[in-house]
């Protein structure tokens, strides 16, 4: 009887590459059920044949936006009767979730070492809070990583003229960061939209409560890659915060400690604040990016941010 599953997103930036040599990985064991997806089309009726299999472990080959439309769907569907433990095999562009709980390395290497890890009990659990976003009375989306403001000025930034170029992966994680901060601090004519954001619920007292916003992040993983986790605030919450008032100060000074978690002295008094939570309610009005994919939001309707579902990675 079969109890892994493998999904793979065949539009996923490496996954054309690889599928050959994944679907060959997981032809030679006979306790391995491959479903190839064009993109995420038909992504509900693979789950819900995951879940007729009896399935214990799916792999998901893809990027962070084909993990997230599968917690999407199998939580808002009920996809599983027992859900699985989940392997997050990395076949995206900066695959940030893989990055904190996922395989390392080549995609069909990682794999065959994984199957061959599992089979002799040799394989690290990890459990992370999804960070659910409800939309007014849209159904939630479940994912890991949330930014506005020049957070999706930034990933523009990185597609047209860092992606576009060949850089891949970490390298263009770390490229897209520091190009970024260097164009925001240096450049006169270079402008990101700041985002109009209200919070109702969920941060701390001395957050001005409705004002333009030059960032605003929110994630539950532990870290993002490359040395980088821009979240230094306490507290006993699964979620960490991070907002920079409008407009930016000090951007220089700040980016090298801000970008590494370590707070300074002088920050609060610049705008700059960091904090955790279990959930949030708050406004916001206009683009945000969630796990790589772009959402639209409107300052009429409430967005909360909740961290209820807990998923069990295996790596």
């Amino acid at each position: 009887m079969t109890s892994v599953g493998l999904i793979i997103n065949d539009k996923s930036n490496r996954s054309a590459a690889v599928i050959d040599d994944l679907l060959h990985v997981a032809h030679r064991s006979n306790s391995v059920c491959a479903e190839v997806l064009d993109g995420i089309e038909g992504l509900g009726k693979a789950l819900s044949s995951m879940n007729a299999h009896k399935v214990d472990t799916l792999i998901i080959a893809g990027g962070d936006g084909t993990l997230q439309a599968t917690f999407t769907d199998m939580i808002n569907n009920r996809r599983f009767d027992l859900a699985p433990s989940y392997v997050a095999l990395p076949c995206g562009m900066t695959n940030v979730i893989a990055k904190d709980c996922g395989l390392k390395g080549a995609p069909a290497k990682s794999l065959d070492k994984f199957l061959w890890r599992r089979q002799k009990g040799d394989v690290l659990p990890l459990s992370r809070p999804l960070l659910s976003i409800n939309l007014g009375d849209q159904d939630p989306i479940h994912g890991f990583f949330l930014g506005a403001g020049a957070f999706h000025s930034a990933v523009k930034f990185s597609r047209s003229d860092i992606q576009s170029k060949g850089a891949k992966r970490s390298l263009a994680l770390v490229l897209s960061v520091l190009s970024y901060i260097t164009k925001v601090a240096t450049d006169p004519n270079n402008t990101f939209d700041p985002v109009d954001l209200k919070f109702l619920d969920g941060a701390p007292p001395d957050v001005s409560a409705d004002a333009l916003r030059s960032l605003f992040m929110a994630t539950t993983l532990s870290k993002l890659g490359s040395g980088i986790f821009p979240f230094w605030g306490d507290g006993a919450g699964s979620m960490a915060a991070t907002l920079i008032d409008h407009p930016i100060q000090k951007v220089i000074s700040a980016a090298l400690p801000a970008l590494r978690g370590m707070e300074r002295p002088w920050f609060k008094e610049y705008g700059y604040r960091s904090w955790r939570s279990d959930q949030m309610a708050l406004n916001i009005d206009g683009p945000f990016v969630f796990d790589g994919e772009i959402f639209l939001a409107n300052k009429a309707q409430s967005t909360r941010l909740e961290t209820t579902h807990i998923v069990k990675f295996l790596s």
